[in-house]
Protein backbone atom coordinates (compact mmCIF):
# COMPACT_ATOMS: atom_id res chain seq x y z
CA UNK A 1 0.00 0.00 0.00
CA UNK A 2 0.98 3.61 -0.55
CA UNK A 3 1.77 5.97 2.28
CA UNK A 4 -0.62 8.79 1.35
CA UNK A 5 1.39 11.52 3.07
CA UNK A 6 0.65 15.23 2.98
CA UNK A 7 3.76 15.73 0.86
CA UNK A 8 2.65 13.17 -1.72
CA UNK A 9 -0.88 14.57 -1.91
CA UNK A 10 0.51 18.08 -2.34
CA UNK A 11 2.70 16.90 -5.23
CA UNK A 12 -0.30 15.22 -6.85
CA UNK A 13 -2.27 18.43 -6.31
CA UNK A 14 0.29 20.37 -8.38
CA UNK A 15 0.61 17.84 -11.21
CA UNK A 16 -1.62 17.57 -14.25
CA UNK A 17 -0.93 15.53 -17.40
CA UNK A 18 2.25 16.99 -18.96
CA UNK A 19 2.00 14.99 -22.19
CA UNK A 20 -1.58 16.03 -22.94
CA UNK A 21 -0.96 19.61 -21.75
CA UNK A 22 2.09 19.95 -24.03
CA UNK A 23 0.11 18.61 -27.00
CA UNK A 24 -2.60 21.18 -26.50
CA UNK A 25 -0.10 23.99 -25.87
CA UNK A 26 1.63 23.22 -29.17
CA UNK A 27 -1.74 23.08 -30.92
CA UNK A 28 -2.72 26.43 -29.40
CA UNK A 29 0.41 28.06 -30.81
CA UNK A 30 -0.60 26.83 -34.26
CA UNK A 31 -4.29 27.59 -33.66
CA UNK A 32 -5.10 23.91 -34.16
CA UNK A 33 -7.18 23.16 -31.05
CA UNK A 34 -10.47 23.44 -32.91
CA UNK A 35 -9.24 21.13 -35.66
CA UNK A 36 -8.09 18.60 -33.03
CA UNK A 37 -11.53 18.76 -31.43
CA UNK A 38 -13.20 18.15 -34.79
CA UNK A 39 -10.87 15.22 -35.42
CA UNK A 40 -11.66 13.75 -32.01
CA UNK A 41 -15.40 13.92 -32.63
CA UNK A 42 -14.97 11.79 -35.76
CA UNK A 43 -12.57 9.44 -33.98
CA UNK A 44 -15.05 6.89 -32.62
CA UNK A 45 -14.33 4.79 -29.54
CA UNK A 46 -14.55 1.54 -31.49
CA UNK A 47 -12.88 2.78 -34.66
CA UNK A 48 -9.39 4.16 -34.17
CA UNK A 49 -8.85 5.34 -37.74
CA UNK A 50 -7.40 8.85 -37.55
CA UNK A 51 -9.03 11.38 -39.89
CA UNK A 52 -6.63 12.14 -42.79
CA UNK A 53 -6.86 15.91 -42.28
CA UNK A 54 -6.10 15.80 -38.54
CA UNK A 55 -3.49 18.29 -37.28
CA UNK A 56 -0.01 16.83 -36.79
CA UNK A 57 -0.23 17.04 -32.98
CA UNK A 58 -3.18 14.67 -32.96
CA UNK A 59 -1.64 11.54 -34.55
CA UNK A 60 1.57 12.20 -32.61
CA UNK A 61 -0.31 12.17 -29.31
CA UNK A 62 -2.35 9.11 -30.31
CA UNK A 63 0.80 7.20 -31.24
CA UNK A 64 2.57 8.20 -28.00
CA UNK A 65 -0.33 7.17 -25.71
CA UNK A 66 -1.72 4.03 -27.31
CA UNK A 67 0.34 1.53 -25.27
CA UNK A 68 -1.59 -0.51 -22.71
CA UNK A 69 -0.36 -0.49 -19.08
CA UNK A 70 2.71 -2.66 -18.65
CA UNK A 71 1.85 -6.19 -17.54
CA UNK A 72 -1.92 -5.76 -17.95
CA UNK A 73 -3.95 -8.93 -17.38
CA UNK A 74 -6.46 -8.73 -20.23
CA UNK A 75 -8.50 -11.62 -18.91
CA UNK A 76 -8.94 -9.92 -15.54
CA UNK A 77 -9.80 -6.55 -17.04
CA UNK A 78 -12.40 -8.28 -19.24
CA UNK A 79 -13.90 -9.93 -16.15
CA UNK A 80 -14.05 -6.49 -14.53
CA UNK A 81 -16.13 -5.25 -17.46
CA UNK A 82 -18.44 -8.22 -17.11
CA UNK A 83 -18.90 -7.51 -13.38
CA UNK A 84 -19.90 -3.94 -14.23
CA UNK A 85 -22.50 -5.03 -16.77
CA UNK A 86 -23.82 -7.93 -14.65
CA UNK A 87 -24.66 -5.37 -11.94
CA UNK A 88 -25.28 -2.44 -14.28
CA UNK A 89 -28.54 -1.01 -12.92
CA UNK A 90 -27.43 -1.02 -9.28
CA UNK A 91 -23.97 0.31 -10.15
CA UNK A 92 -25.60 3.17 -12.08
CA UNK A 93 -27.67 3.99 -8.98
CA UNK A 94 -24.55 4.07 -6.79
CA UNK A 95 -22.60 6.15 -9.30
CA UNK A 96 -25.33 8.79 -9.42
CA UNK A 97 -26.16 8.91 -5.72
CA UNK A 98 -22.81 8.16 -4.08
CA UNK A 99 -19.88 8.65 -6.44
CA UNK A 100 -20.99 12.00 -7.84
CA UNK A 101 -22.22 13.59 -4.56
CA UNK A 102 -19.03 12.53 -2.78
CA UNK A 103 -17.01 14.35 -5.41
CA UNK A 104 -19.26 17.39 -5.15
CA UNK A 105 -18.19 17.68 -1.50
CA UNK A 106 -14.79 19.00 -2.62
CA UNK A 107 -14.86 22.60 -3.96
CA UNK A 108 -11.77 21.88 -6.06
CA UNK A 109 -14.00 19.52 -8.08
CA UNK A 110 -17.39 21.21 -7.78
CA UNK A 111 -16.00 24.60 -8.89
CA UNK A 112 -14.71 23.11 -12.15
CA UNK A 113 -17.82 20.98 -12.76
CA UNK A 114 -20.09 23.97 -12.09
CA UNK A 115 -18.25 26.20 -14.55
CA UNK A 116 -20.19 25.14 -17.65
CA UNK A 117 -23.56 24.76 -15.82
CA UNK A 118 -24.15 21.59 -17.88
CA UNK A 119 -24.62 19.39 -14.83
CA UNK A 120 -27.31 21.73 -13.49
CA UNK A 121 -29.08 22.47 -16.78
CA UNK A 122 -28.67 19.16 -18.61
CA UNK A 123 -27.92 16.56 -15.93
CA UNK A 124 -29.54 13.66 -17.82
CA UNK A 125 -27.51 14.19 -20.97
CA UNK A 126 -24.36 14.62 -18.89
CA UNK A 127 -25.13 11.41 -17.01
CA UNK A 128 -25.42 9.59 -20.33
CA UNK A 129 -22.04 11.01 -21.31
CA UNK A 130 -20.62 9.19 -18.29
CA UNK A 131 -22.59 6.11 -19.29
CA UNK A 132 -20.91 6.22 -22.70
CA UNK A 133 -17.55 5.94 -20.96
CA UNK A 134 -18.75 2.87 -19.03
CA UNK A 135 -19.94 1.24 -22.26
CA UNK A 136 -16.64 2.03 -24.00
CA UNK A 137 -14.39 0.50 -21.34
CA UNK A 138 -16.52 -2.57 -20.58
CA UNK A 139 -17.13 -3.81 -24.11
CA UNK A 140 -15.29 -6.90 -25.39
CA UNK A 141 -11.84 -6.01 -26.70
CA UNK A 142 -11.86 -2.57 -25.04
CA UNK A 143 -8.29 -3.06 -23.83
CA UNK A 144 -6.57 -3.81 -27.12
CA UNK A 145 -4.74 -1.62 -29.61
CA UNK A 146 -7.28 0.97 -30.75
CA UNK A 147 -9.96 -0.46 -28.45
CA UNK A 148 -12.67 1.48 -26.67
CA UNK A 149 -10.75 1.93 -23.41
CA UNK A 150 -7.63 3.12 -25.25
CA UNK A 151 -9.39 5.68 -27.44
CA UNK A 152 -11.68 6.89 -24.64
CA UNK A 153 -8.66 7.37 -22.37
CA UNK A 154 -6.87 9.40 -25.07
CA UNK A 155 -9.94 11.56 -25.58
CA UNK A 156 -10.35 12.22 -21.87
CA UNK A 157 -6.69 13.20 -21.54
CA UNK A 158 -7.00 15.94 -24.17
CA UNK A 159 -10.42 16.96 -22.89
CA UNK A 160 -8.94 17.42 -19.40
CA UNK A 161 -6.02 19.38 -20.87
CA UNK A 162 -8.56 21.69 -22.49
CA UNK A 163 -10.44 22.06 -19.20
CA UNK A 164 -7.19 23.09 -17.47
CA UNK A 165 -6.67 25.84 -20.02
CA UNK A 166 -10.24 27.09 -19.65
CA UNK A 167 -10.11 27.07 -15.83
CA UNK A 168 -6.86 29.03 -15.82
CA UNK A 169 -8.38 31.60 -18.15
CA UNK A 170 -11.78 31.85 -16.44
CA UNK A 171 -11.41 31.25 -12.71
CA UNK A 172 -9.07 33.75 -11.10
CA UNK A 173 -7.15 32.41 -8.13
CA UNK A 174 -8.07 28.77 -8.70
CA UNK A 175 -4.50 27.52 -8.76
CA UNK A 176 -3.49 29.57 -5.75
CA UNK A 177 -6.29 27.97 -3.73
CA UNK A 178 -6.56 24.48 -5.19
CA UNK A 179 -3.45 23.78 -7.27
CA UNK A 180 -3.57 22.43 -10.81
CA UNK A 181 -7.07 22.05 -12.30
CA UNK A 182 -7.96 18.42 -13.02
CA UNK A 183 -4.81 17.37 -11.18
CA UNK A 184 -3.49 13.88 -10.57
CA UNK A 185 -5.11 14.16 -7.14
CA UNK A 186 -8.50 14.83 -8.73
CA UNK A 187 -8.15 12.11 -11.35
CA UNK A 188 -7.19 9.46 -8.80
CA UNK A 189 -10.08 10.43 -6.52
CA UNK A 190 -12.55 10.34 -9.41
CA UNK A 191 -11.28 6.89 -10.36
CA UNK A 192 -11.78 5.75 -6.77
CA UNK A 193 -15.35 7.10 -6.72
CA UNK A 194 -16.07 4.91 -9.75
CA UNK A 195 -14.41 1.84 -8.24
CA UNK A 196 -13.92 1.69 -4.47
CA UNK A 197 -16.99 3.77 -3.61
CA UNK A 198 -19.12 1.69 -5.96
CA UNK A 199 -18.03 -1.60 -4.36
CA UNK A 200 -18.74 -0.20 -0.89
CA UNK A 201 -21.99 1.41 -2.03
CA UNK A 202 -23.29 -1.85 -3.44
CA UNK A 203 -22.62 -3.50 -0.08
CA UNK A 204 -24.53 -0.69 1.66
CA UNK A 205 -27.53 -1.59 -0.50
CA UNK A 206 -27.25 -5.31 0.23
CA UNK A 207 -25.58 -6.22 -3.07
CA UNK A 208 -22.25 -7.66 -1.97
CA UNK A 209 -19.76 -8.59 -4.66
CA UNK A 210 -17.58 -11.61 -4.11
CA UNK A 211 -13.93 -10.88 -3.28
CA UNK A 212 -12.92 -11.93 -6.81
CA UNK A 213 -15.61 -9.84 -8.51
CA UNK A 214 -14.76 -6.79 -6.41
CA UNK A 215 -11.07 -7.21 -7.22
CA UNK A 216 -11.74 -7.62 -10.94
CA UNK A 217 -14.00 -4.56 -11.00
CA UNK A 218 -11.35 -2.49 -9.21
CA UNK A 219 -8.69 -3.75 -11.62
CA UNK A 220 -10.75 -2.52 -14.58
CA UNK A 221 -10.68 1.02 -13.19
CA UNK A 222 -7.06 0.72 -12.14
CA UNK A 223 -6.02 -0.07 -15.71
CA UNK A 224 -8.36 2.49 -17.26
CA UNK A 225 -7.09 5.12 -14.84
CA UNK A 226 -3.59 4.65 -16.24
CA UNK A 227 -4.96 4.91 -19.80
CA UNK A 228 -6.61 8.17 -18.76
CA UNK A 229 -3.31 9.71 -17.72
CA UNK A 230 -2.91 8.82 -14.04
CA UNK A 231 0.72 8.15 -13.20
CA UNK A 232 1.25 4.47 -12.48
CA UNK A 233 3.11 5.08 -9.23
CA UNK A 234 0.21 7.15 -7.90
CA UNK A 235 -2.60 4.77 -8.79
CA UNK A 236 -3.87 2.78 -5.75
CA UNK A 237 -3.04 -0.88 -6.19
CA UNK A 238 -5.94 -2.49 -4.32
CA UNK A 239 -9.36 -1.77 -2.82
CA UNK A 240 -7.79 -1.22 0.60
CA UNK A 241 -5.19 1.11 -0.87
CA UNK A 242 -8.01 2.99 -2.62
CA UNK A 243 -9.94 3.32 0.63
CA UNK A 244 -6.82 4.69 2.32
CA UNK A 245 -6.43 7.23 -0.49
CA UNK A 246 -10.07 8.33 -0.11
CA UNK A 247 -9.54 8.80 3.63
CA UNK A 248 -6.50 11.00 2.91
CA UNK A 249 -8.40 12.95 0.23
CA UNK A 250 -11.03 13.90 2.82
CA UNK A 251 -8.93 16.96 3.66
CA UNK A 252 -10.30 18.50 0.43
CA UNK A 253 -13.91 18.44 1.61
CA UNK A 254 -15.62 21.58 2.91
CA UNK A 255 -18.81 22.37 4.78
CA UNK A 256 -21.92 23.37 2.85
CA UNK A 257 -21.43 27.06 3.63
CA UNK A 258 -18.10 26.99 1.80
CA UNK A 259 -19.30 24.82 -1.09
CA UNK A 260 -22.28 26.44 -2.90
CA UNK A 261 -21.42 24.81 -6.22
CA UNK A 262 -21.45 21.36 -4.64
CA UNK A 263 -24.93 22.04 -3.26
CA UNK A 264 -26.21 23.17 -6.68
CA UNK A 265 -24.77 20.13 -8.45
CA UNK A 266 -26.25 17.74 -5.90
CA UNK A 267 -29.66 19.38 -6.10
CA UNK A 268 -29.65 18.98 -9.89
CA UNK A 269 -28.64 15.34 -9.50
CA UNK A 270 -31.48 14.63 -7.06
CA UNK A 271 -34.03 16.51 -9.19
CA UNK A 272 -33.02 14.49 -12.24
CA UNK A 273 -33.36 11.21 -10.36
CA UNK A 274 -36.75 12.23 -8.95
CA UNK A 275 -37.98 13.15 -12.44
CA UNK A 276 -37.35 9.55 -13.54
CA UNK A 277 -39.78 8.18 -10.93
CA UNK A 278 -43.32 7.67 -12.34
CA UNK A 279 -45.77 10.12 -10.78
CA UNK A 280 -48.04 7.44 -9.23
CA UNK A 281 -45.08 6.21 -7.21
CA UNK A 282 -44.28 9.76 -6.18
CA UNK A 283 -47.83 10.12 -4.88
CA UNK A 284 -47.27 7.01 -2.73
CA UNK A 285 -44.23 8.60 -1.07
CA UNK A 286 -41.49 7.21 -3.30
CA UNK A 287 -40.52 10.63 -4.60
CA UNK A 288 -38.04 10.83 -1.74
CA UNK A 289 -36.23 7.69 -2.94
CA UNK A 290 -33.18 9.52 -4.43
CA UNK A 291 -32.61 11.39 -1.17
CA UNK A 292 -33.08 8.21 0.85
CA UNK A 293 -30.46 6.43 -1.27
CA UNK A 294 -28.04 9.34 -1.09
CA UNK A 295 -28.26 9.51 2.70
CA UNK A 296 -27.75 5.75 2.99
CA UNK A 297 -24.85 5.70 0.55
CA UNK A 298 -22.81 8.72 1.63
CA UNK A 299 -23.88 9.10 5.27
CA UNK A 300 -25.41 12.10 7.01
CA UNK A 301 -22.15 13.99 7.50
CA UNK A 302 -21.09 13.81 3.84
CA UNK A 303 -24.68 14.52 2.70
CA UNK A 304 -24.75 17.69 4.81
CA UNK A 305 -21.66 18.95 2.97
CA UNK A 306 -23.72 19.05 -0.22
CA UNK A 307 -26.86 20.45 1.39
CA UNK A 308 -28.82 17.23 2.00
CA UNK A 309 -30.14 16.66 5.52
CA UNK A 310 -32.28 13.99 7.15
CA UNK A 311 -35.94 14.96 7.58
CA UNK A 312 -39.04 13.16 8.79
CA UNK A 313 -40.26 10.96 5.93
CA UNK A 314 -42.56 8.10 5.00
CA UNK A 315 -40.77 5.40 6.96
CA UNK A 316 -42.50 2.44 5.23
CA UNK A 317 -41.73 3.83 1.77
CA UNK A 318 -38.15 4.52 2.83
CA UNK A 319 -37.74 0.97 4.10
CA UNK A 320 -39.06 -0.45 0.83
CA UNK A 321 -36.76 1.79 -1.18
CA UNK A 322 -33.69 0.50 0.64
CA UNK A 323 -34.74 -3.14 0.03
CA UNK A 324 -35.31 -2.71 -3.70
CA UNK A 325 -31.73 -2.93 -5.06
CA UNK A 326 -30.98 -6.25 -3.36
CA UNK A 327 -34.41 -7.66 -4.29
CA UNK A 328 -34.03 -6.49 -7.87
CA UNK A 329 -30.56 -8.01 -8.16
CA UNK A 330 -31.73 -11.38 -6.82
CA UNK A 331 -34.72 -11.37 -9.20
CA UNK A 332 -32.54 -10.33 -12.12
CA UNK A 333 -30.09 -13.19 -11.54
CA UNK A 334 -32.92 -15.67 -10.96
CA UNK A 335 -34.69 -14.77 -14.21
CA UNK A 336 -31.43 -14.69 -16.18
CA UNK A 337 -28.82 -16.77 -14.38
CA UNK A 338 -26.44 -16.74 -17.35
CA UNK A 339 -24.02 -13.83 -16.86
CA UNK A 340 -23.65 -13.25 -20.61
CA UNK A 341 -27.36 -12.48 -20.81
CA UNK A 342 -26.91 -9.71 -18.22
CA UNK A 343 -24.02 -8.14 -20.07
CA UNK A 344 -25.76 -8.29 -23.45
CA UNK A 345 -29.00 -6.79 -22.15
CA UNK A 346 -27.19 -4.07 -20.17
CA UNK A 347 -25.03 -3.08 -23.12
CA UNK A 348 -28.05 -2.94 -25.45
CA UNK A 349 -30.12 -0.97 -22.91
CA UNK A 350 -27.34 1.56 -22.26
CA UNK A 351 -26.73 2.07 -25.95
CA UNK A 352 -30.44 2.65 -26.58
CA UNK A 353 -30.56 5.29 -23.84
CA UNK A 354 -27.52 7.07 -25.26
CA UNK A 355 -28.78 7.03 -28.83
CA UNK A 356 -32.23 8.23 -27.73
CA UNK A 357 -30.72 11.24 -25.94
CA UNK A 358 -27.80 12.01 -28.26
CA UNK A 359 -28.79 10.50 -31.60
CA UNK A 360 -25.50 8.56 -31.74
CA UNK A 361 -22.52 7.53 -29.64
CA UNK A 362 -21.41 10.43 -27.41
CA UNK A 363 -18.25 11.86 -28.99
CA UNK A 364 -16.15 14.05 -26.75
CA UNK A 365 -14.49 17.23 -27.96
CA UNK A 366 -11.56 19.30 -26.73
CA UNK A 367 -12.65 22.62 -25.15
CA UNK A 368 -10.84 25.80 -26.10
CA UNK A 369 -13.22 28.31 -24.50
CA UNK A 370 -16.00 28.25 -21.91
CA UNK A 371 -18.65 28.04 -24.62
CA UNK A 372 -16.95 24.85 -25.86
CA UNK A 373 -17.27 23.33 -22.38
CA UNK A 374 -21.01 23.97 -22.51
CA UNK A 375 -21.26 21.83 -25.66
CA UNK A 376 -19.41 18.87 -24.22
CA UNK A 377 -21.00 15.62 -23.20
Amino acid sequence: MHAWTTELLDEMRRTGDPEADATLANAAELRDIRRISESFRSFAADDAEIPPDAPREFPDFVAATRALPHGIDRAQVARGGEVMLENASVIALVLLLKSLPCGYGAPRLSTVLHMSHNLEKRPYRRALGVLQMLVNISQPGAFRDGGGAVVTGQKLRLLHAGVRRVVRARIAGFEQEFGTPVSQLDMVYTSMTFSVLVVDGLADLGVCLSEQDAGDYFYLWQMYGEMQGIRREWMPRSLEDGRAFCAAYAREFRNAADNPHGIALTRADLDMMKSLIPWPLRMLGFGTAPTVYLLRLVGEEAAARVGVVMRARHTIADWLVIQLPAVWQRLWKTLAPEAKVHTAISRMFFRSLIVHAWGEEVRFGVPERLRDLRKLA
